[in-house]
């Protein structure tokens, strides 16, 4: 294989960029970009994302839009293209067929039906290949990735937290802590995810509706999703209750008493005392489909999935607004930071939403 050159990390670049805004939208597939590009002039013949859904799949719309103009060009793709059947027919053999004469690839699929054999078929059929390892294909691509090498979604947690640490008032409902753009980021966040997750206690307590409310995008609203523990859950929350059009499914372990109308879904998960497992949830997740979910959850929640190391992503908002000595505290280990750090995490990227701060904290690799 060949090495990728500093402009083919560019192209990879402009697809990735290309492929971002539709994350979200591909259902179980990931969003993959492809660009055929005519080496010699530097030019984009086409471009194409995996279809709303998730097929037809990114390669071949952008083959058939470039038609013959592909016979020897170069195809820039976010991840190695597919070589199994499915509901519809490999990608690499509508590679060979359209006559590429060269394949870039951002990351190999960690699908073992593809991983490293579609590169190989393309070998065979005189195609010269290129595995960039370009990272940020692989970013792209995470959820896919860990969905097929662990089962489970990748799990982004995110939490907003006042200057004294604090995430609320007892009794109180919901409570703004940061401002408008924090919100309006967060709207974005959801919806770039499958499913948004929050606890039954966090549920009662700000009673929220989980959409997506940007002009424009709220039809991008995902599975919304209620963990029910050992407290039980409030049937009159607008999630059970309201109508949006918007899905919502309730996850409680197999003898939990749950009453909800019957557009609600109950996922079953084994669990202690009346508490599903949070391992289980998450495969259980997986197998419906879910590739990112996002978790709005309250302090025990976090907390929780921090003690198990399910947390691949953590979005730390902190605000400089005081909530007060009778505000819930955000953990009781230390200040978020320290509790991340503890949870074999490290900051990653900060910056400015408005008057708020966003801290990213990713996991670090374990031995």
């Amino acid at each position: 294989m060949s090495r990728a050159s500093a402009e083919d990390l560019r192209w990879l670049d402009a697809a990735v960029r290309f492929a971002e805004p539709f994350r979200g939208t591909t259902a179980d597939n990931p969003a993959v970009a492809a660009l055929i590009v005519d080496p010699e002039h530097n030019t984009l013949i086409s471009r194409a994302i995996t279809a709303p859904g998730g097929r037809p799949h990114a390669e071949p719309q952008a083959l058939e839009a470039a038609g013959g103009r592909a016979r020897g060009k170069t195809l820039y793709v976010t991840l190695e293209p597919c070589n199994h059947w499915g509901r519809t027919p490999p990608c690499v053999d509508a590679i060979i067929r359209a006559g590429i004469a060269r394949v870039v690839i951002g990351t190999k699929d960690a699908d073992p039906r593809t991983s490293g054999k579609t590169a190989q078929r393309l070998i065979e059929a005189g195609i010269e290949i290129v595995q960039a390892d370009h990272r940020p294909s692989a970013r792209l691509h995470e959820g896919h990735a860990k969905r097929q090498v662990r089962g489970q979604p990748f799990v982004t947690a995110k939490l907003a937290v006042s200057a004294d640490g604090r995430i609320g008032l007892p009794d109180w409902g919901n409570l703004s802590i940061t401002g408008e753009p924090a919100r309006q980021w967060t709207h974005m966040q959801r919806a770039f995810a499958d499913a948004v997750l929050i606890g039954a206690a966090t549920a009662k307590a700000d009673d929220p509706k989980l959409t997506v409310r940007i002009k424009g995008l709220e039809r991008r609203s995902p599975l919304r999703l209620v963990l029910v523990g050992a407290e039980g859950l409030d049937e009159k929350l607008n999630l059970i209750v309201g109508f949006t059009g918007y899905r919502v499914a309730i996850i409680a372990t197999p003898d939990a008493e749950i009453s909800v109308p019957p557009s609600i879904s109950v996922i079953r998960v084994p669990g202690v005392n009346g508490r599903p497992n949070l391992g289980a949830m998450l495969t259980a997740l997986s197998k419906m489909g879910i590739v990112h979910l996002l978790v709005e959850g309250g302090a025990k929640l976090s907390e929780a999935l921090l003690d198990e190391h399910l947390v691949d992503r953590f979005e730390l908002l902190t605000s400089s607004i005081m909530v007060g000595k009778s505000g819930i505290r955000a953990t009781e280990n230390g200040d978020m930071e320290k509790r991340l750090a503890t949870a074999g995490m490290s900051e990653v990227d900060v910056h400015s939403l408005g008057d708020d701060m966003l801290h990213t904290f990713e996991k670090r690799a374990r031995d």
